[in-house]
């Protein structure tokens, strides 16, 4: 894997980890950002779906960021850091 790739793996993991702790206290925002981590692993795989099939993942990420920065900062960080390592690998 690259350097983008592993940073990107890193950040989901992160991102995994801070959800495991959401669930307990708001696991409707936990359902919803594990569907959209699920597609950003996809997308590190290689598996996406066309953009006109589906919103793109960066989309749903931006979206995501909006919906929950106020309410979880350090969750919307690691999203913003998933949108920058995707973009940087033409994603």
């Amino acid at each position: 894997m690259s350097e983008p790739q592993d940073r990107l793996r890193s950040t989901l993991d992160e991102l995994r980890s801070q959800l495991n702790e959401l669930r307990q206290r708001d696991p409707r925002v936990a359902e919803h950002l594990e569907a959209t981590i699920a597609e950003a692993e996809a997308a590190l795989a290689g598996k996406t779906k066309p953009p006109e099939e589906h919103e793109t993942i960066s989309q749903q990420l931006s979206d995501a960021v909006r919906d929950y920065e106020a309410s979880h900062p350090a969750l919307a960080g690691n999203l913003g850091a998933i949108i920058d390592a995707l973009g940087r690998m033409g994603i």
